[in-house]
């Protein structure tokens, strides 16, 4: 078997065992020329491979690598021309593609251009076991090339390439793990040598080794080749991984798909992928979950128009001082139906919908808790999408915020930064506080006063037996007596509900929504997001080149400094205003805004603002003080409510929830269908209905004092944390999980205690 026989054997291999049998008979004709190399040149090369947690995100890595291939290849057509310095600007100036993204163009454009970087599902020996091929006609590679480049580790090869995307990931020798064998094969554009390898885990005797390593073949300590025409392999890279485990991804579309992986993790990409699915027979354009809800459409999606969005933010970036900038944009799908239950899972994980990428490709996510807990917009959970674009961070605070496996972010001082903007603009957005109340008002229902005050006491009584000192005043915050919670007073200012605007053009009118005669208060170190109004339509406002934008936000006097702005969205827009924490107090100046027209007289408005005091801040109450309560029964999967809240489908999973509104209310969701709750009501209600009536009214009480025992330990939790603690990296995933289950167990517990009571007489009293 010649070398090329080898290699033309191998091209045509699907299995597993096809490589085996073709890789013994070309060992025994060149049994003393063959060699296994380690990868990457070290022996002890586990750690750094082994490293990525999904083999789904491990082949994307694949992907990546085929797109800088191809972007090399068209740095070297171009010469280089322009300049690049970023990969999205080198597929605007190289391959047509659109600075707004691929939805911008039409589905032949993003089918033909998906061509050059081609990925293809085999079915292989099993659902853990598939044959998995990268295809790129990029640039290619020598078979000199090859060890320093895609069978190295850590090299530097992109360092200095700005217009590629690798820099922050592994690159692809991730996929080494997965995968029982890896054939890898390239051809430089305009030469017909073609280099080709396997990569292979070579494990050693237990007995004298530790571990074995990652190792590729070598033919007389070199790189395999043999010479082939542009017909027989045009110039690119293939990568073709055999029993490659994507049992994860077993579905043909949806979240558990390749498909779905693709378009989450390719969240944005440079250009376009193809996927040829032999193992459910179909084939679709990759072209990245935001475009797909900036209404891009290709053949086989299921929508001929993109999805029905509620609200859509387009993007907007803010400076974050030293580290930067960062863009951020966001969408609210329609509210889900029955048969659509959770819509966003058809473009991120729902469990972690905030979207940070790097040149389009998804490095990390935020978990919804953020939305639920932080932003006051608990409703819209299971709609919101929010993409934090971080190419405009500095080189530092790339380095300093991203991991190299592309999976996750550090935490720390950058990430509590990019964390509170994202909750700032979320909370300062009328449209979403609007639609969070739309659904708030659909879920909720009227309870009788006194039947709810009777509830109160005995909720206090409970908490009272518990050793709990409980106050008789509504609201507060828990406490105990070693835990001293820093609070700013600040006075509650009631938002307007936001009305439609009627825009002109030319505009009649521009105005900053704040009281004229009321000055703006800045604390030092605060940022706001100001709301501004006017008639003028979108094109009037440029949020990302201000220099470019007939709306002109400023400041005059000494502290204030404008770190940014919104578009300019249906007649609204937000300005970004930073006082920096060495701004003196009692600094006074103005905030303006100007809005020029063409031939007419430029339209203005002013605020004055002043630099305060800190305010005074204040000690925990020493009593936990109870708050307004409601209960909301869901009536099983087939509720409405049961989608808006995102729980899962299995009745078993799921008991209840709590959430505490802006105004302190304590509003408990707990699910009729739960087994341990459904099987003693059902059992009383045979006997009894007022009986039942009763039981349901104990159970919620108990899931009441629970509710509030858990805001109670999650408060004080907040309040000790120490820098030691703020180190800590926390799964929210994990920890919303645990509180779920812990819920489960405690309603089991509350359906036994008050069906206890029931049978023990004990009456419902608000007397200790």
């Amino acid at each position: 078997m010649t070398t090329k026989e080898f290699c033309l054997a191998l091209l045509s291999a699907v299995t597993t065992a096809e490589v085996e049998n073709i890789l013994e008979k070309f060992r025994e004709m060149h049994i003393d020329e063959i060699e296994w190399f380690p990868v990457g040149g070290r022996q002890n090369n586990r750690g750094i491979i082994e490293l990525s947690r999904d083999p789904g995100r491990a082949l994307v890595e694949r992907l990546t690598n085929g797109i800088d291939a191809v972007l090399e290849a068209e740095f070297e057509k171009h010469k280089g021309k322009p300049v690049c310095s970023y990969p999205k600007e080198a597929a605007t100036a190289w391959l047509n593609v659109s600075p707004k993204g691929l939805s911008e163009m039409t589905p032949q454009q993003r089918r033909l251009l998906a061509q050059r970087v081609m990925i293809k599902l085999l079915p292989g020996e099993s659902r853990d076991s598939r044959t998995v091929e990268i295809r790129d006609y990029g640039i290619g590679l020598t078979p000199a090339q090859m060890p320093q480049t895609i069978l190295s580790l850590n090299e530097s090869n992109k360092l200095q390439k700005h217009y590629l995307a690798g820099t922050y990931g592994q690159g692809g020798s991730s996929t080494y793990v997965v995968s029982r064998y890896t054939f890898i094969a390239s051809r430089y554009e305009g030469y017909h040598t073609l280099g080709f390898t396997l990569v292979r885990f070579l494990d050693l005797p237990p007995e004298e080794y530790k571990t074995g390593y990652y190792t590729y073949l070598t033919l007389k300590s070199r790189i395999p080749e043999a010479e082939f025409t542009s017909d027989e392999f045009p110039h690119g890279t293939l990568v073709r991984h055999f029993s490659y485990d994507l049992s994860n991804y077993s579905s043909p579309v949806g979240p558990n798909s390749v498909y779905g992986l693709l378009n989450q993790v390719l969240f944005d990409p440079v250009i376009p992928v193809w996927l040829e699915n032999s193992i459910h027979d179909y084939r679709r354009v990759i072209k990245g979950s935001r475009n797909a809800l900036n209404g891009a459409v290709d053949e086989g999606d299921e929508s001929r128009k993109g999805p029905p969005l509620s609200h859509h933010m387009s993007m907007f970036h803010v400076d974050i001082g030293e580290f930067g900038r960062i863009g951020i944009e966001y969408w609210v799908l329609e509210r889900p139906t029955k048969e659509d239950k959770i819509p966003i899972q058809a473009f991120v994980n729902p469990v972690r919908p905030i979207i940070f990428t790097i040149y389009g490709q998804n490095h990390a996510e935020m978990p919804r808790t953020l939305i639920r807990k932080d932003t006051d917009l608990p409703y819209l959970t299971q709609r919101l999408i929010v993409h934090v674009d971080c190419n405009s961070l500095t080189p530092s605070a790339k380095r300093a915020l991203f991991v190299s496996n592309r999976e996750d972010v550090r935490r720390g001082l950058l990430y509590d930064l990019i964390q509170q903007e994202i909750v700032r603009a979320l909370k300062s957005d009328d449209e979403l506080v609007r639609l969070n109340n739309e659904a708030k008002q659909q879920s909720h229902r009227e309870r009788d006063e006194s039947a709810v005050q009777q509830m109160r006491s005995e909720v206090a009584r409970l908490l009272r037996v518990h050793g709990i000192a409980v106050a008789e005043t509504i609201g507060g915050l828990p406490s105990n007596e070693d835990i001293e919670k820093q609070k700013p007073v600040r006075p509650h200012r009631p938002r307007p509900q936001p009305h439609p605007i009627d825009l002109h053009d030319p505009p009649t009118y521009i105005k900053i929504l704040w009281e004229e005669d009321e000055e703006i208060g800045f604390y030092p170190g605060q940022r706001r997001y100001l709301r501004i109004e006017t008639d003028a339509h979108s094109i009037y406002h440029n949020a990302d080149n201000p220099a470019a934008s007939r709306i002109n936000i400023y400041s005059i006097g000494k502290g204030l400094l404008i770190a940014g702005s919104t578009p300019l969205n249906g007649g609204r827009l937000r300005a970004v205003i930073d006082c920096p924490e060495n701004t003196n107090i009692g600094e006074t100046g103005s905030i303006n805004v100007e809005l020029s027209r063409p031939s007419l007289p430029v339209l203005s408005d002013k605020r004055s603002y002043k630099v305060l005091e800190p305010p005074p801040t204040r000690p925990v109450p020493q009593r936990l003080s109870l708050p307004e309560f409601e209960w909301i029964p869901v009536e099983g999967p087939e509720d409405q409510r049961w989608n808006d809240l995102g729980w899962p489908d299995n009745i078993s999973f799921i008991a209840y929830m709590s959430q505490t509104e802006p105004n302190g209310k304590l509003v408990i969701y707990y699910s009729t269908v739960f087994p341990k709750y459904n099987h003693q009501k059902v059992q009383l209600e045979r006997k009894d209905p007022a009986v039942s009536a009763s039981f349901t009214t104990r159970y919620e009480i108990w899931l009441a004092v629970h509710s509030l025992l858990i805001q109670q330990n999650q408060q004080q939790s907040e309040s000790s944390d120490t820098q030691e603690h703020k180190k800590i990296d926390i799964d929210e995933e994990l920890l919303e999980n645990r509180e779920r289950e812990e819920r489960c167990r405690v309603a089991t517990l509350a359906s036994l205690f008050a069906a206890r009571e029931i049978q023990l007489g004990i009456p419902l009293t608000s007397e200790d």
